[in-house]
């Protein structure tokens, strides 16, 4: 509650004080790669990184410290009241307007959206609308300024670079012109070209040789085909008349002897005619054989001279082919031998060009992109003064910090209980140490009396108090209900969880019920609530008793039985009411174990026991030193006190393994009921204030919200 309320009350009162902001939006475009046949899952995953690094730079602070320089932010008064008090340096004053630049601007992007907001929220619309304008621009001047100044170093060391790699290229490239000039190599000589060019020289070379031979071959025969030609067959035109009128007289002949007879005389005249054609015929035919011959004789004579012509100019060929054939070889085994250097020289000379077009290409594409106009980012939809407020809000924020303080403080209560080890129950007891518990003592708010007979207990029988110290008591006398007197121990885990006022309390109770009670305190080393008391009685220091100073049976009188009336009928006079007997220390005892042997000790606490009906004997607490565990043996009962709410569990356990099995049960010290009942732990003490009207004192009031706040800035008491 306590959670809720603080914080609630502080968002409004911030809320209702702070003043109006207002808020303009620009969306801002990121030009993205878009390129056909790629990879589709590449192409996306560099555009998101795109978009990323342009919100990273939309975000850093040289953006920011453009802004303000583009727009003079830090002359404008709008801007400065934003800032509040204005640093004087100047260096300041610019840390402090970026940094608040940066903290009313948000930059933001969708996943896999192109767009990025940009937001600017000030106490002036106009303002933010000219912040978030002014953003992409500014971007864009950053960008490129440093973009331009990286690419003007990299281009003048390129140059340098350039100038140098074409002076080393136009030296390699002037060696190996000088060395073909001097080795007479042209481009292609002493390669395989070579090689090929020679062997389809020599191929000409013996096809002309062997056409050569074939030439003079042939022309031989030629002449010897030409004098076996026949001229018998030899024919003319003559011939070929007188042929016709030899047949035709043979064929009369024939004709005219088969009529006439051999002696008529066409007979004879037909025969003359036939012997005057056939003379003819054979002068004839002479002369067509020796026609003949002559033509014979022309045409061998000319093939013959066109073959040894031909035979003669294969013949030049081939002595020309094989002149040139050798003329290569020798060049051709020169070039082979200048080849290791020219092909050194060869690459040193495509190296060195190589390296002058690689950085002039670097050098274009520099410059190309020093020539880009734009920026790979675009204001679609530029920020306009936007009028109505978004903050402050003060019914949303009240119940978001009335919800969210209330999860808070839920968290923190469940928190609390998880860590808290604190003991304040009976069942916390019952679970962690499995012993009972005897009762639970409030805590008194007046204080514990410095005079024992003013206890509270015997002041006021029927108060809180003395009621939940009687229901103790109880509990402690039914640990013996068969013994006539009981010796009871009482310590605790630490100093300071009240087992002296505990014990008082024990011994009054037994007081109040018409029992005899003394209180032994055995807690010897530090000046407590019992030594003090023990300097206002007239009693015998517990020392001198132990030693043997002291006569007990001397200075205590053995109380008659008819002190027990007093506390049914009240007749007895003062000085015969049954009190409480206190045995105590003057002053601390620097070395109590000495004087408290076990014999001391077991006469001591037998002679009492004699003498009272109970004994309860206050013991130094278990944790600080090791003498309540011996003690526990020469006792009837052990009882642990816990201080409620301020005794843990470790304390506890650790108490009760060092005692073993001798405790009998725990009493609660200091208990806050009000506070135990708000708790609403389910036991009797949490309906205390339905059951008020049995007590005549004043009941503890259940916890206020006020009491609330108080308790968290106070410190719980340590109590006696």
């Amino acid at each position: 509650i306590v959670i809720v309320g603080l914080t609630t009350l502080a968002v409004a009162a911030h809320q209702l004080l702070a003043p109006s902001r207002y808020r303009s939006v620009a969306q801002v475009q990121v030009e993205l790669v878009d390129e056909v046949g790629t990879n589709q899952a590449d192409v996306n995953s560099r555009n998101e990184q795109r978009v990323a690094n342009a919100v990273r730079l939309y975000r850093s602070r040289a953006s920011a410290e453009r802004v303000i320089a583009d727009l003079s932010l830090l002359e404008d008064q709008a801007f400065l009241a934003e800032l509040g008090d204005v640093p004087e340096s100047q260096n300041a004053l610019m840390q402090a307007a970026t940094n608040r630049l940066l903290a009313i601007t948000s930059v933001s992007s969708e996943l896999g959206s192109d767009l990025i907001q940009v937001a600017a929220t000030t106490r002036s619309p106009a303002l933010s609308a000219r912040i978030a304008n002014q953003y992409p621009e500014s971007v864009r001047v950053v960008r490129n300024s440093h973009s331009n100044q990286r690419r003007q170093e990299l281009l003048a060391s390129l140059k340098s670079e350039q100038a140098s790699r074409a002076d080393d290229a136009e030296t390699a490239a002037r060696e190996l012109s000088e060395f073909r000039a001097r080795t007479g190599m042209l481009v292609g000589a002493g390669s395989e070209e070579d090689l090929q060019q020679i062997n389809r020289i020599a191929v000409e070379a013996a096809s002309a040789s062997a056409a050569s031979s074939g030439s003079a071959s042939r022309s031989a025969g030629i002449s010897n085909a030409a004098r076996l030609r026949s001229t018998a067959q030899a024919t003319s035109a003559a011939v070929q008349q007188l042929e016709r009128q030899q047949s035709e007289l043979i064929a009369e002949q024939a004709r005219l002897g088969a009529t006439f007879g051999p002696n008529h005389p066409d007979v004879q005249r037909v025969n003359s005619q036939l012997s005057s054609v056939n003379s003819a015929l054979t002068s004839e035919q002479a002369r067509a054989r020796a026609a003949a011959n002559e033509v014979a004789s022309a045409d061998a004579a000319r093939m013959s001279a066109l073959a040894r012509s031909d035979a003669a100019m294969d013949a030049a060929r081939a002595s020309r082919l094989q002149g040139t054939l050798a003329s290569m070889t020798a060049k051709a085994y020169q070039n082979n031998e200048n080849m290791a250097e020219l092909s050194q020289l060869q690459r040193a000379s495509m190296l060195a060009d190589t390296a002058y077009a690689k950085i002039a290409d670097r050098i274009e594409q520099i410059e190309a992109q020093m020539q880009l106009q734009g920026v790979n980012t675009l204001v679609v939809s530029p920020a306009v003064p936007d009028f109505d407020r978004i903050s402050p809000e003060p019914l949303k924020m009240v119940l978001l910090a009335l919800l969210g303080s209330g999860v808070i403080a839920v968290l923190i209560a469940f928190a609390r209980d998880l860590i808290d080890d604190r003991l304040r129950t009976a069942a916390q007891i019952r679970r962690f140490v499995n012993v009972p518990t005897l009762g639970m003592l409030p805590m008194i708010q007046s204080g514990v009396s410095d005079k024992i007979d003013e206890n509270l207990v015997l002041r006021n029988p029927q108060s809180l108090y003395g009621e939940a110290a009687r229901s103790a008591y109880a509990e402690l006398r039914a640990l013996s209900p068969n013994s006539k007197s009981q010796s009871v121990l009482i310590t605790s885990p630490l100093p300071g969880d009240g087992k002296s006022t505990v014990s008082l309390t024990m011994a009054a109770a037994a007081v109040s019920m018409g029992q005899t009670a003394v209180v032994v305190d055995l807690d010897l080393r530090r000046h407590g609530l019992l030594q003090t008391l023990q300097n206002e009685l007239d009693t015998p220091d517990i020392v001198d008793v132990i030693t043997g100073q002291a006569d007990l049976d001397a200075l205590l009188s053995n109380p008659s039985p008819d002190m027990i009336e007093w506390h049914r009928k009240g007749e007895q006079s003062e000085e015969e009411k049954p009190r409480i007997v206190l045995l105590s220390a003057n002053r601390p005892v620097s070395d109590p174990a000495s004087i408290l042997t076990s014999y001391r000790l077991t006469q001591l606490i037998e002679k009492l026991s004699q003498l009272f009906d109970k004994v309860i004997i206050n013991a130094p607490a278990a944790l600080a030193v090791r003498d309540a565990r011996a003690m526990c043996d020469y006792t009837d009962n052990t009882v642990v006190v816990a201080h409620w709410g301020q005794t843990t569990v470790d304390q506890m356990k650790a108490t009760l393994e060092l005692l073993g099995d001798q405790v009998n049960g725990v009493v609660y010290n200091h208990v806050d009921y009000a506070e135990h009942a708000r708790r609403k732990y389910g036991d009797s003490v949490q309906f205390y204030m339905e059951a008020s009207e049995y007590y005549v004192d004043d009941v503890p009031e259940k916890i206020s919200f006020l009491d609330q706040v108080r308790r968290l800035f106070r410190r719980s008491p340590r109590v006696a």
